[in-house]
């Protein structure tokens, strides 16, 4: 097959290359070809000299699709476009149609041109979009682009799949078609031949898979410019696909790591009293004991911590020197029916401090919620994600307030990592939805979410990247993936119903073999051109306007 241009081919067909230089060689080949074909239709020759001149136009504009087409044979790939094209010029000739066959071969050589042209633009274009933006974010983009599997997405597949069968079909609809039309009609077995060749030419798959990748990536760099970078265009359609949404409440609704914002005690000073909240805290990994001690330094005696206890969502205990030592949230108190004394109304998580059984004061962690992403659920469920679940570290009480504040109705609190990927994992089980795990906190995995999406600029295993600042962009990148997902069904149904049309006309005697061509590739290249609608105007007015 030609090489059009360098680097990685095209996903649908082999040979057209992309790097924005057009291969002279070819290119004159084409022109040579196109004259010699011009020079036999018009001038006046023998018959025979006429064939031969289409003969030498065809071999000269397509030698090397026969070059790619044994290539096919011999890796069994018997539905190669080569194949099929390079097949039909042949019987083409046979049957008596030579201006057609060598027409076709000029034809599909010209369309790989064009298609492949359209689709350096259009994936030029679409990282264009990041040239405003952060220089890492765009070179990244540049690096996934590099890989064929990057625009892939299970629609895409699921077409490309179902192409390959239409075209089996088709290969028997056209045998029969040989077989049947010349006793229902008056139509000789040349006629039928020359119609069944223009059917199977028709459902080669070229121009309903042709922009798939496009689309694709051009909606990861249009999200991407919204602060929103997926790395393969297969999480966009599992993000379209999403009826649930689970959310860390930790770097998302608050900030990343709380804050010790007081501490009172009617009895100890505060060095002795954080001494004591510190050593408590020590070996917990609930977000007020990572505020504790990033408050009192790295002045610690572990060797008098003992019998250490994590009681999660309220706080911990544990002996300290001997002594036992309770530090939690009222709630803990209350059930275990230790009086505590009446305290000042306070912003933030209060913790009580124990020592011995007598009570020493108490320390004020900072619950403020983000206020940038206060209505991040809400928006969330208006993109079409109705089901959004809270995940926190806090106890239940405190986590039911956070959680009606931020608009949540399902909220899940006490949870330690192991408990969250267990959450999300019920959820997952549950066959009506998909499920997107958004989390600040990195874990080292993928949980059993259909996507999982990290804020912050890296992580290994996520399946995209939203900043801090970004995250109420996130029911935006939602809506570009549903809208990514339209665009390719609506590219197919393009395709599909001028491939319907055209076997019509190829049925009823009113196309030509390069005609059938000429229009496949024409439509090839209007679904690529529409891959950029992701980024219409039109299109963000409307989703500004269900904001």
């Amino acid at each position: 097959m030609s090489k059009l241009f360098g680097q990685t081919s095209l996903p649908f067909v082999r040979g057209a290359r992309r790097t924005g230089r057009l291969d002279n060689i070819l290119v004159v080949r084409l022109i040579i070809a196109a004259v010699i074909f011009a020079l036999a239709l018009v001038a006046k020759m023998p018959t025979y000299v006429r064939i031969i001149l289409f003969v030498v136009s065809a071999v000269i504009g397509g030698y090397d699709l026969v070059i790619d087409a044994i290539n096919s044979v011999e890796s069994k790939d018997f539905l190669a476009p080569s194949l099929i094209i390079s097949l039909t010029a042949v019987i083409a000739f046979i049957i008596g149609y030579p201006a057609e066959a060598a027409a076709l071969v000029l034809v599909y050589q010209l369309g790989l041109i064009l298609v492949a042209y359209v689709d350096e633009k259009s994936r030029k274009s679409a990282l264009e979009l990041l040239s405003d933006e952060d220089e890492e974010l765009a070179l990244r983009m540049q690096t996934l682009f590099q890989d064929k599997e990057t625009g892939e997405y299970p629609l895409s597949d699921t077409l490309r799949s179902s192409a390959g069968a239409v075209l089996k079909y088709t290969m028997v609809f056209a045998l029969l078609c040989v077989i049947l039309l010349p006793f229902l009609g008056d139509i000789s077995y040349r006629v039928a031949i020359h119609r069944a060749l223009m059917i199977l030419i028709l459902c080669t798959p070229l121009s309903a898979v042709a922009a798939l990748p496009l689309v694709g990536l051009t909606a990861m760099c249009f999200s991407a410019k919204q602060g929103v970078s997926f790395n393969k265009a297969a999480a966009m359609e599992n993000t379209a696909e999403a009826r649930a949404a689970a959310f860390d409440m930790a770097g998302i609704f608050s900030p990343g790591e709380p804050k010790l914002v007081g501490v009172h005690s009617d009895l100890l000073d505060r060095r002795t009293f954080m001494n004591f909240a510190a050593h408590s805290a020590y070996y917990s990994e609930q977000p007020f004991a990572r505020a504790i001690c990033a408050a009192y330094g790295p002045n610690y005696k572990l060797d008098v911590i003992s019998d250490f206890r994590e009681l999660p969502g309220y706080g911990v205990e544990l002996k300290i020197a001997g002594n036992p030592v309770l530090l939690a949230s009222a709630a803990l108190y209350v059930e275990r029916g230790m009086q505590l004394p009446n305290e000042t109304p306070t912003d933030g998580q209060v913790y009580h401090l124990t020592v011995a059984g007598r009570y020493v004061g108490r320390a004020v962690i900072s619950n403020a919620v983000n206020e940038e992403t206060r209505d991040l659920a809400e928006s969330v469920q208006e993109s079409g994600i109705r089901r959004c679940v809270l995940l926190t570290e806090e106890g239940s009480e405190e986590s039911q307030q956070m959680g009606e504040t931020l608009g949540f109705s399902e909220i899940y609190s006490e949870c330690d990592t192991e408990k969250k990927l267990q959450v999300i994992a019920d959820l997952a089980q549950d066959g009506r939805n998909g499920v997107v795990y958004v989390y600040a906190n990195g874990f080292e995995g993928h949980s059993e979410a259909k996507v999982d999406i990290r804020v912050g600029k890296k992580a290994k295993f996520a399946d995209a990247l939203v900043m801090p600042d970004d995250l109420m962009n996130l029911p935006f990148a939602v809506q570009i993936c549903k809208r990514m997902c339209e665009l390719a069904g609506e590219n197919a149904i393009l395709a599909f119903v001028v491939k319907a049309v055209l076997v019509f006309l190829s049925m009823t005697g009113y196309c030509s073999l390069w005609f059938a061509m000429f229009a496949d590739m024409l439509v090839a290249v209007a679904t690529q051109l529409n891959a950029i609608r992701v980024t219409r105007g039109s299109f963000l007015d409307s989703l500004r306007a269900r904001r």
